[in-house]
């Protein structure tokens, strides 16, 4: 089987336990999700270093490492939850800063980028590698654990070397 084959098996599966979880979660208030949103654009400054797209990609060239591209708008509520509790997490927060060049896109300000990248539901997540060459995507929403695997997974490049189940014995 392909490597590529493999990956794309590794990443439906992920797709589906976040579609499970996804649909077993607790509705979030309007309420809520007023508070989320005033504290997300509060504290999303202060902890990754999100780049816009154009800068990042260069970055990513010429500092030599993966793109972590998340296609997101305000109105989305896991985006919201998101960026409330996984981008929160303190080793996600030091893995994408020592490993990746994060770069966010608004798909309400930037929709022909969000057309050109085929996002069809939000959050969606793109791993490339330091070339701008797509690796993979992630549709939803993905808790701290899982998305720090994911990012070990595409930063160590086992991506080529095996399938992100194998990966996962090996941590």
């Amino acid at each position: 089987m392909k490597k590529e084959n493999v990956l794309v098996i590794a990443i439906i599966c992920i797709a589906i336990i976040g579609f499970i979880v996804y649909n077993n979660l607790k509705p979030i208030k309007q309420a809520d999700l007023i508070q989320e949103k005033e504290t997300a654009q509060i504290s999303d400054a202060s902890n990754i270093d999100w780049q816009g797209y154009a800068q990042g990609m260069e970055l990513a060239k010429g500092q030599n490492k993966h793109v972590f591209l998340y296609f997101h708008a305000d109105w989305c509520t896991y985006c919201t939850k998101l960026k409330k509790t996984t981008f929160q997490d303190k080793a996600v927060l030091k893995y994408l800063k020592d490993n990746f060049i994060s770069i966010a896109v608004d798909t309400e300000k930037n929709q022909e980028l969000a057309k050109q990248w085929k996002v069809k539901g939000l959050p969606t997540l793109w791993f490339l590698k330091p070339d701008n060459s797509k690796i993979s995507s992630i549709p939803g929403y993905v808790d701290a654990k899982q998305l720090l695997q994911i990012l070990k997974y595409i930063h160590t490049t086992s991506y080529g070397k095996m399938n992100f189940q194998d990966f996962l014995k090996t941590i």
